[in-house]
């Protein structure tokens, strides 16, 4: 909990979790914007193409919007969510019976019947600090086969389009965001932009092959993980 100005303001993972359980029954606004229809559409194509077939673990999955465009060509998709609130929404899309929705912190995942040929992870990376990345990709990537795909999409920032004011950077480098809840409570949530060398810096112990596709709106990454 911070203080700024006699304000009371909520900061850390916890915070981070009870917003977005709070915004739940909206998460999904952000993929109804008219400017972002073009890049989506392209996220959609790729997303099809690099799971059709595969057997997917996706990780805070939310609502399902991108469960259910893998669930459309993948074999089998095991979704993941802290927050049994959202992906009670995501229930309420017509997922199919490949699909599996799993209540499971990305930190601590359970162990699965299989190990998944491709792993994804939407708009989750830039909640990331810095410091958790590694414990994040060697959790996520222990519930991967060697030589599985990993795929990452987030968003890019742009100063035109930007709405949520900026808080503070941390010592460690990280980049704060102020959040109004719908409780009128005011939410300190870790908001990062990473570079295309960040990016691979955070990656290269763990993937190799890694392509960086920049839109305008969002980032994305496909990469293979390395044989143990």
């Amino acid at each position: 909990m911070l203080k700024s100005s006699g304000v009371m303001i909520r900061s850390g993972s916890d915070a981070l979790k009870t917003y977005y359980k709070q915004r739940a029954s909206e998460y999904d606004d952000i993929y109804k914007l008219r400017r972002r229809q073009a890049d989506l559409a392209g996220l959609r194509r790729w997303v099809t193409r690099h799971v059709k077939g595969k057997s997917v673990l996706e990780i805070a999955a939310g609502t399902g919007y991108w469960t259910q465009v893998c669930s459309r060509s993948a074999r089998l998709v095991v979704a993941t969510d802290f927050n049994a609130e959202t992906l009670a929404i995501a229930a309420g899309r017509r997922l199919g019976s490949n699909v599996s929705l799993v209540t499971a912190d990305a930190f601590r995942l359970p162990a699965f019947d299989t190990t998944f040929e491709v792993g994804i992870a939407v708009l989750w990376w830039s909640h990331l600090r810095k410091r958790e990345q590694g414990k994040f990709i060697a959790q996520f990537l222990s519930r991967l086969a060697p030589g599985a795909k990993l795929l990452l999409v987030d968003e890019v920032y742009r100063r035109n389009t930007a709405k949520n004011p900026i808080s503070r950077h941390d010592r460690f480098g990280d980049r704060h965001e102020i959040r109004v809840g719908k409780d009128n409570v005011l939410y300190e949530i870790v908001k990062n932009y990473p570079a295309d060398d960040a990016l691979r810096r955070s990656l290269s112990e763990y993937c190799d092959r890694v392509r960086i596709t920049r839109l305008t709106h969002f980032w994305a990454i496909s990469a293979r993980v390395k044989m143990r």
